[in-house]
């Protein structure tokens, strides 16, 4: 999808820097690395040139300042050993009045193609290992860090034009300054634009699937954040309320949270053909927690108190009001390791959502009035009186409208996938919103053709887990909008260990490591490949072969 834009900025020698960054075509062997030509790096420097600052001063809706634009040497600035992110004109740009944006474009071998990727949490920084996968395939990328600098939701407190850059304004109108200055660079538009991610960047690619159609051509949407302001309290906040007792102690503890996966593995884990500790299926999985209660004389240590398969339940069934009436959804059987893994939600001392600090709905989920801002506690939340009051800020930021039509009338392609065992967004979440999509869309058949939707099993919070959370959703997307080859399945990944369970940053785990996402892996990085197939398809092991391996397993419908 082509921006609607005039061309600005070519000015300062673009047309110079495509000669040469253009010189051998996308799609034929790369050449050696090289230092940029002196014609290149004054491209690049051109860039904050006068007239394209007063040219970008002008953009449309998007007042835009060109902060500074140099090389930067092949291998990157992350410090990570043997990195491979090649030699790049670095730009860093502010849109008025604070969305601040990171493009990189290679100074070589450019594939003709530009991708932006999504940020996570409440953003504030430019999260370049989230799209450095595309960037070493030669796509020009860029990041934005949605408006404000630093952690925390504080900055949209009392802060409506915050709150909007947050919520649409800065994905959007990066997209559109970024083609921009690309074109500029290289003198020629991108002949494809992509956006891929997971979580809040999620979100973000829901937002331009449903309100901005036209910006990309493709769309990865991992683990979206529907109810920004909701999310917090129906789940995060929800678990670790109802595992607190009167006394302030904890009630399901680790140990017997260990119980119940086991009486879960024993109940379901071979459904899929195979032992092995994994749900392929958890839907299916009609687990309940009441069996465990212990018997009289039976080992304490051994079964549950009513009150910790009470708990248990109330994890799976999710948040609750006053009258039983389901408000989100829970945690599936079979994702009973990411209850104490991540969010300490069973665990006395790390209750890490009981507080203000990190929870959004006291920042911006009320129109006004009290309980807000730093002051807003949890335990404030109120499950009768206040999911209506969320609904009053909710619309500027979820997105849940089911309607793509405008999309799949742009020539759009959409992919969604959602891991079974998140601990941050259910999954059930995204299950309910592709259902909605079918009715809204035609009916399956007709949806299919321009968005698809996978439910990895095992896969935490947009990777990680024991399901595999390494896919190349890159290629997925690739091959379904410049190939028409629209993916079935995919095939998900098992990194070796001692690769971290819940991963978050490849960066941040050193250089052996910092490979993973660079597709396709070398089988010394990994331990196991199985399909993942289009929803509500699931994979059952064939009872022949490796079963590490995907050629041995078998598409099933429930």
């Amino acid at each position: 999808m082509k921006s609607g834009v005039v061309l600005i900025g070519v000015t300062m020698g673009g047309s110079l820097a495509a000669a040469a960054v253009l010189a051998q075509s996308p799609g034929s062997s790369p050449a050696a690395p090289v230092q940029a030509t002196p014609a290149i790096a004054a491209a690049c420097a051109g860039l904050t040139s006068r007239e394209n600052g007063e040219a970008f001063a002008k953009f449309p809706d998007a007042p835009t300042a060109i902060n500074s634009a140099r090389i930067v040497p092949a291998g990157g600035t992350h410090g990570v050993a043997d990195n491979d992110l090649p030699e790049i004109c670095r730009v860093e740009g502010t849109i008025s009045p604070t969305v601040g944006f990171l493009l990189r474009m290679p100074t070589s071998d450019w594939n003709g193609k530009f991708m932006m990727g999504g940020c996570g949490g409440p953003c504030g920084n430019y999260l370049e290992d989230r799209i450095d996968h595309a960037l070493v395939r030669k796509y020009a990328v860029v990041t934005t860090d949605m408006g404000h600098k630093g952690g925390g939701w504080l900055f949209a407190y009392n802060n409506p034009q915050g709150q909007l850059d947050f919520a649409y304004r800065a994905t959007h109108l990066t997209a559109k300054v970024a083609k921009e200055l690309v074109a500029a660079f290289y003198g020629a538009r991108a002949k494809l634009n992509y956006f891929i991610g997971c979580s809040t960047g999620g979100r973000q690619a829901m937002i331009e699937a449903q309100r901005f159609p036209k910006d990309f051509d493709g769309i990865v949407a991992g683990a979206p954040v529907y109810d920004e302001v909701g999310d917090t309290p129906y789940f995060l906040e929800w678990n670790t309320r109802v595992n607190t007792a009167s006394d302030g102690s904890t009630i399901l503890t680790a140990p017997k949270v260990d119980l119940i996966r086991s009486a879960v593995l024993k109940q379901c884990d071979a459904r899929d053909g195979l032992k092995d500790g994994l749900l392929t299926n958890p839907a299916a999985c009609a687990f309940d927690p009441k069996s465990l209660i212990c018997k009289p004389g039976q080992d304490a240590a051994q079964c549950l108190t009513p009150e910790q398969a009470d708990v248990a339940q109330k994890f799976r069934d999710g948040a609750r009001n006053s009258k039983g009436e389901k408000l989100y959804w829970g945690m599936p059987w079979g994702s009973e390791d990411q209850w104490v893994n991540y969010f300490g939600w069973v665990n006395p001392t790390g209750k890490q959502y009981a507080g203000s600090g990190y929870s959004i709905t006291g920042y911006v989920g009320y129109a006004g009035g009290p309980p807000s801002g730093p002051a807003f506690r949890a335990a404030d939340f109120d499950y009768d009186r206040d999911p209506e009051r969320l609904d009053l800020t909710g619309p500027i930021f979820n997105p849940v409208n089911p309607d793509l039509s405008r999309l799949r009338d742009a020539g759009g392609k959409l992919i969604l996938f959602h891991g079974w065992n998140d601990n941050n967004i259910p999954v059930e979440a995204s299950i309910d919103y592709y259902q909605k999509a079918e009715r809204a869309n035609g009916g399956p058949a007709a949806t299919r053709q321009f968005f698809r939707f996978f439910t990895p099993p095992g896969v935490n919070h947009c990777r990680g887990g024991e399901g595999g959370g390494e896919i190349d959703w890159i290629t997925a997307i690739e091959d379904w909008v410049e190939r028409g080859k629209a993916p079935d399945q995919v095939i998900a990944y098992r990194p070796r260990a001692p690769y971290p369970t819940a991963p978050r940053a490849m960066e941040d785990y050193g250089s052996v490591y910092s490979k993973f996402g660079r597709h396709p892996l070398s089988p010394a990085y990994y331990d196991r490949a199985r399909p993942v197939y289009l929803w509500p398809a699931t994979a059952r092991y064939s009872g022949r072969g490796d079963p590490a391996r995907p050629e041995n397993w078998r598409k099933t419908m429930p």
